[in-house]
């Protein structure tokens, strides 16, 4: 099966449409109705800055707050609409238009405030010259809303797929059948670097899989730290700053940062706090025996633009699994070398155009581009079997999802000497509710007895639908406290972090349909280090659309 430039272009050109379309919409929508009515618009006070660089704002109790884990625009305006009460008819676009400073920043905790009338939220991703700025304006008004869609991102990749450069072809007009493929299995002791450097002797590009807990980070900067050694020019891009960060994290006291040797793009207030000698990158360029941690968002400029002129000895793709097919034709065209790292096994990227949409049109090859190219067996593909996250037990269960392939190496056990791994609790559902009050009072009773026992103890609380997530944040805000120790959110937003404890909970709704298909279900009941609490109806497995592994992981729990 050859995909097609025009399926790639065609496939980017309506995910374009559609997230300008949809933005088009808040922007022309009454500021006041996205602030009062449909909670997308918010206001807040400036407190203050933490000293890890994340920014405290004051938030009125009587109105809903920003979602964790949200990114949003943030922004000052003149004093004369500082009051929603003076925004009259006025868009949100309008806003926008007199806005006087602004920045991207990220929800990443609430919680409750001396004064009963008021919460704390924290966001992190701030710019240096809005924390400049706001500093000077103690109890400043600060206006959050939707964020820009990443369109810049989109329109880069239509770019690159027009491109006729042999790399770039390499990629997207390669023959992708279908066939059965076996990957090469390597352990914690493997030598990853003597590897790939038999590897790279006959080929560009390596795949390497990294099911969950498997240390897929530390293999990357240990990597890179080798690489750079030898004085070669390497690029880490991956679709998140915290994939960046994370690699940068492992990297903060090797000889790689001592040396001020590792570069980032769009480097943030708390970012470099967090990392001192992280160095600021101005632009994405080749520099030998130095790192450059960057975004798809702006590598994908950098292919676009400058193709003649940047060329990586090595590119190495963090989140390999988000990105679309003409991203690892953009990653392949920066590097000389190429290594993708992800795992298929996990969730696909997220797209604004309906299932159905994707479906009819066939574009699941583009979006699921490691997919399409794991799955076509074209690559040298190897898979890391030991995880440090799963305990035994768990790693069998997990293992499900990858042959029976995972062995743990985790020193953890259950929590209370419990085992570690899944435990399923099956209740009565009351059928197309999808916020069931009984299910989610047993997660908060829950989530209460398993503090009791350890408060500090990182919780993760998970379902598919919004609107479950949404009432069970009601309910845990109401009866236990804003927390940081406790996140609720959907499934789509966890995929890499690491808790304490998971609780997973399936309503018996038509949503039962994605709650148990494959990728997301392994990335639900992976997060954990210690026990999964699976809440779920009685009578599940008399569901019938259910795949085989999920099936073999549920059956083993009744």
């Amino acid at each position: 099966m050859i995909i097609g430039r025009e399926k790639c272009i065609q496939f980017l050109q309506e995910e374009l449409n559609k997230q300008t379309e949809d933005f088009k919409l808040k922007l022309d929508t009454s500021a006041v109705d996205l602030l009062l009515n449909k909670n997308e618009v918010f206001l807040a006070l400036f407190v203050n800055f933490m000293a890890n660089g994340e920014m405290i704002l004051k938030f009125p109790a009587s109105r809903p707050l920003p979602r964790k884990n949200d990114f949003f625009y943030c922004f000052t305006l003149p004093n004369a609409i500082r009051s929603y009460k003076n925004w009259g008819g006025m868009s949100y676009r309008n806003l926008i238009e007199r806005e006087t400073k602004a920045t991207e920043v990220k929800c990443i905790w609430q919680s409750t405030s001396d004064d009963s009338n008021f919460y704390l939220v924290g966001f992190k991703g701030v710019s240096e010259d809005f924390r400049e700025y706001i500093e000077k304006v103690p109890n400043g008004v600060v206006t959050l809303g939707p964020n820009v869609p990443p369109f810049e991102y989109l329109a880069n990749l239509i770019k690159i797929s027009k491109f006729n450069h042999p790399k770039c072809a390499y990629v997207l007009d390669m023959n992708y059948e279908t066939s059965s493929w076996a990957p090469t299995l390597l352990d914690s002791n493997s030598d990853l670097i003597s590897v790939l450097r038999g590897e790279y002797k006959n080929t560009d590009v390596v795949v390497l899989q990294g099911p969950p807990g498997t240390g897929k980070t530390s293999r990357i900067s240990d990597l890179c730290s080798a690489l750079c050694a030898k004085g070669k020019s390497v690029l880490v891009t991956a679709l998140t700053n915290r994939a960046l960060m994370e690699v940068a994290v492992k990297l903060k006291d090797t000889q790689l940062m001592t040396n001020s040797s590792v570069f980032k793009t769009n480097l943030t207030t708390d970012e470099s706090r967090e990392v001192p000698k992280l160095q600021v990158a101005e632009n994405v360029h080749a520099m030998p025996g130095k790192l450059m941690l960057s975004t798809f968002y702006t590598t994908s400029g950098v292919a676009a633009n400058n193709i003649d002129d940047l060329i990586f000895d090595y590119v190495i793709v963090d989140e390999a699994s988000q990105a679309f097919l003409p991203m690892l034709a953009a990653a392949n065209m920066l590097g000389d070398k190429n290594l993708w790292v992800g795992d298929i096994r996990q969730m696909p990227p997220v797209v604004q155009l309906s299932r159905e949409r994707i479906k009819r049109m066939r574009f699941e090859p583009v979006i699921e581009g490691l997919d399409t190219i794991v799955n076509s067996n074209k690559h040298q593909i190897y898979q890391l079997t030991d995880t440090f996250r799963l305990g035994t037990r768990a790693a069998k269960f997990t293992g499900l999802f990858y042959n029976n392939t995972l062995k743990s190496k985790s020193v953890l056990n259950g929590l209370f000497e419990q085992k570690d791994g899944p435990i399923v609790l099956p209740i009565d559902m009351t059928i197309g509710d999808i916020r069931p009050a009984n299910a989610i009072e047993q997660v908060v009773e829950l989530v209460e007895d398993l503090l009791s026992k350890d408060k500090k103890l990182e919780i993760a609380i998970l379902s598919h639908q919004i609107k479950t997530v949404e009432a069970i944040q009601t309910e845990v805000a109401k009866q236990i406290g804003m927390k940081k120790n406790i996140l609720v959110e959907t499934v789509a937003r966890v995929q890499g972090i690491t808790k304490d404890v998971t609780i997973y909970l399936i309503p018996d709704t038509d949503s039962k349909l994605y709650c148990l298909e494959s990728r997301l279900f392994n990335v639900a009941t992976s997060r954990a280090k210690m026990n999964t609490y699976i809440i779920c109806p009685k009578n599940i497995l008399d569901f019938s659309y259910m795949p085989t592994e999920v099936r073999l992981f549920l059956s083993q729990l009744f």
